[in-house]
């Protein structure tokens, strides 16, 4: 490579100084994350992946719940300037408790208990480092908590099953009670902040209700109706889904702090439409060779991925629409997209997944997305909001 070369590459970097960030410790965690569930894949067999994947289903939605809308909310208002940071941590975490505690006395399972904690507290301090554009705190965090992760939960895996690996990943997330308390220290503790933006955090919260249900419903739904074997089989065709989903993820953090401070990204947003074809069209082609080699127990999730893959693209336009509706503070139609997912989604699986079983699951799961983008599209056409 040319010394030129290197030259554009490294002013490439600097003008995107934070997305490289983001986009680089994105990758490797969820290069991390993925080699370690696909990993767990080989080890547990698909019944008994099936059944931690339904665990953390529970205890994420659980957790999405006990959240109150709060992680948008604090990226909105520290990149505002909006000193609500320690307000929100406490009530997050008093209903934090609750809910675990809520979820041992319903399932007297302590692991999801541990998780749905951590999981808040992470989400919280996560959210105050974007809202602050902090992205280089942000990379070193992200990549602890991974590694730290990966050796926790395999150890206790071996120690006490797969409870132990719920632990061991609950259990890491707390490196971030670090950054927790810096936000007490900060921020004063102030409720009228909540009470004057309560709008936009109720619409915000109503949202991500439904999000959660959007990511939850259908392994709790596929449960009762295939058995863990089908929904290990499903999970894993997620599992390769997810490592699509890393560009449009990154994207939307990076561009969200900038769209509530109305700078816009248009080259980076239509960059990452096209990377999205091509790793649509990467899923579809190359799942038939890799999957049956690496993952024989698992039969049917070549099928899952390749119906899954269609979801990339309207997945990150979405995603980019979303960004945009938060950072302007236009809640309602991002409210209406979440509630017109979940009736999609759980509209399908109840019927296209009951008549096809394990890939009517994965096709029911793809029309929801669809739905969402059409329903963004329409929206925000009719409202006149634009996107690039």
């Amino acid at each position: 490579m040319t010394r030129n070369s290197w030259k554009k590459i490294s002013d490439i970097f600097v003008s995107f100084r934070g997305l490289s960030i983001v986009g680089i410790s994105d990758i490797s965690s969820s290069t991390i994350s993925s080699v370690f569930w696909l990993y767990m894949a080989t080890i547990l067999g698909a019944s008994q992946y099936g059944q931690i994947s339904y665990l953390l289903a529970i205890a994420g939605m659980s957790s999405t719940l006990a959240s109150l809308g709060s992680q948008n909310t604090i990226v909105v208002y520290t990149a505002k300037n909006i000193p609500i940071q320690s307000s929100l941590f406490f009530l997050i975490i008093v209903s934090g408790c609750v809910a675990s505690a809520i979820l041992f006395f319903i399932f007297g399972n302590n692991a999801v208990s541990i998780y749905v904690i951590a999981v808040i507290i992470s989400g919280l301090a996560i959210s105050e480092i974007l809202g602050r554009k902090q992205y280089e705190i942000y990379a070193k965090y992200l990549i602890t908590q991974k590694i730290l992760m990966v050796g926790l939960a395999l150890s206790l895996y071996h120690w006490i099953g797969i409870n132990g690996v719920i632990i061991g990943i609950g259990i890491s997330f707390l490196i971030y009670v670090i950054r927790i308390y810096k936000g007490f220290k900060t921020t004063k503790i102030d409720f009228s902040l909540i009470k004057s933006h309560r709008g936009f955090m109720s619409n915000v919260y109503v949202s991500d209700i439904f999000s959660a249900l959007n990511g939850s419903i259908d392994r709790i739904v596929i449960t009762p109706i295939l058995g863990f074997v089908a929904l290990g089989n499903y999970q894993l065709g997620i599992q390769f889904l997810a490592i699509t989903y890393v560009l449009p993820n990154i994207i939307s953090k990076y561009i969200m702090p900038d769209d509530a401070s109305g700078i816009s990204n248009v080259k980076i947003k239509k960059l990452s439409i096209l990377i999205s074809v091509i790793l649509s069209t990467l899923g579809i082609i190359l799942s038939p060779m890799v999957v049956p080699v690496l993952f024989p127990q698992y039969g049917h999730a070549v099928q899952v991925i390749q119906i899954t893959s269609l979801a990339v693209v309207p997945h990150t336009i979405s995603a980019i629409y979303a960004s945009k509706l938060l950072g302007t503070e236009n809640t309602r139609i991002l409210l209406f997209s979440s509630v017109i997912n979940f009736v999609a989604l759980l509209s399908a699986l109840l019927t296209i997944g009951q008549i096809f079983g394990i890939n009517g699951m994965a096709l029911s799961y793809v029309i929801s997305v669809v739905a969402t983008y059409v329903f963004f599209y329409v929206a925000t056409r009719t409202k006149k909001i634009q996107l690039f």
